[in-house]
């Protein structure tokens, strides 16, 4: 991405903002589960950037007090999170608005 000065500065803190998300989710799910498991982006050009950590098999249920400090990460830099657990299964979603 070219740097051409000030006026760039909010593409890159977009992409950078979109690299932490997904940081974030790698981080949970390599804390909270059980390798191996699968990171999906889906990229909707100019619009927006959605994660997923799929197929997460849990060593324990992480309640959101285990979850507590990079929540906060999430709840800045996502449009959306989610956490959806079904027993000692789940999967990590935030998608990142990249439009503006």
């Amino acid at each position: 991405m070219p740097l051409l000065g000030a006026p760039h500065l909010a593409g890159l803190r977009r992409h950078l903002r979109a690299l932490l998300v997904v940081d974030t989710l790698a981080s949970l799910a390599c804390r909270h589960a059980h390798a191996p498991f699968t990171v999906r982006l889906r990229h909707t050009e100019g619009s927006s950037l959605r994660a997923e950590i799929r197929e997460l098999r849990c060593r324990t249920l992480p309640g959101h007090a285990a979850l507590r400090l990079p929540l906060h990460i999430l709840d800045r830099l996502a449009r959306t999170w989610c956490v959806d657990l079904q027993e000692h299964h789940g999967v990590l979603t935030a998608e990142v608005d990249l439009a503006g």
